[in-house]
């Protein structure tokens, strides 16, 4: 009872300890760019962070930037739930029936290897510039999360699945009460990174399909246009908005463990 209490008493402190060094490694990202752009001395090219910041104030007023953001956040998040159930569906089927785990095998490793330069071109003709961008980053993450979960099942101990085979009233039932609380604090810990990489490819899906009303499409336009000040703002938009979502789910994780 008191250890549970420690650990609880400890989670406020490790968040703060985190927000911290976050603010810290921001500062440093920060103070880098800062003696790179003097460095380089053109800010043309290579805008300071104020300038950055300046056009990311402007951009921030903007009521397409917002629709834009939310619609790119959107299909982020769209393909990231749409992997996650994809891979949930296939790495606890290949648990209850082996046969299914053995075929899938070949299939991730050909999914992992495809070079998503062409799937997105492909994607383009076949799918359209709007449903582009979801599929993409579904089908670039499906493998890392479906290994992650694998992997997770894989290290139930062998004990606990036999017991569970003589005690267990259903598969349902051994679904929920064993495979499910031992596999969900491994698999949301690979899903953070998941949910991030998510937004950083459905964004650069939509450059190269020239997504309406996109983060995609509006970096594009500033590489048209030469404003890299704009395009380096949308980039910090663009990595806050991926560390909020790996924040996300790593909360969920932490309701989950505790």
């Amino acid at each position: 009872m008191k250890k549970a209490k420690r650990r609880k008493n400890c989670v406020p402190a490790e968040g703060a300890k985190g927000a911290l060094y976050t603010v810290a490694g921001a500062a440093l990202f920060v103070a880098v760019w800062w003696i790179a752009a003097a460095a380089y001395g053109k800010d043309l090219v290579f805008p300071t962070p104020a300038a950055a910041f300046k056009e990311l104030w402007g951009e921030l007023s903007s009521e397409y930037f917002w629709k834009s953001f939310f619609l790119s956040v959107l299909r982020s998040i769209a393909g990231f739930c749409g992997a996650c159930v994809l891979a949930m569906l296939c790495a606890y089927g290949g648990k209850a029936w082996n046969p299914l785990k053995r075929i899938l095998a070949p299939v991730i490793g050909i999914v992992r290897s495809l070079p998503t330069m062409s799937v997105i071109l492909l994607l383009v003709l076949w799918t359209g510039n709007e449903l582009t961008p979801l599929i993409v980053s579904g089908l670039v993450i499906f493998p890392v999360l479906y290994s992650g979960l694998d992997a997770a099942l894989s290290s139930v101990p062998a004990e606990l699945e036999e017991t569970a085979r003589l005690y267990a009233g259903s598969r349902a039932y051994k679904f929920a009460k064993v495979y499910l609380p031992l596999s969900a604090p491994a698999f949301l810990r690979v899903a953070g990174g998941a949910a991030s990489l998510s937004l950083k490819l459905t964004v650069a899906a939509e450059v190269l399909a020239q997504t309406r009303d996109s983060l995609g499409l509006i970096m594009q336009q500033t590489r048209v246009y030469f404003q890299i000040g704009r395009l380096l703002a949308i980039t910090v938009v663009v990595v806050a908005a991926a560390l909020v979502l790996e924040l996300a789910v790593a909360l969920v994780r932490k309701a989950v463990e505790y």
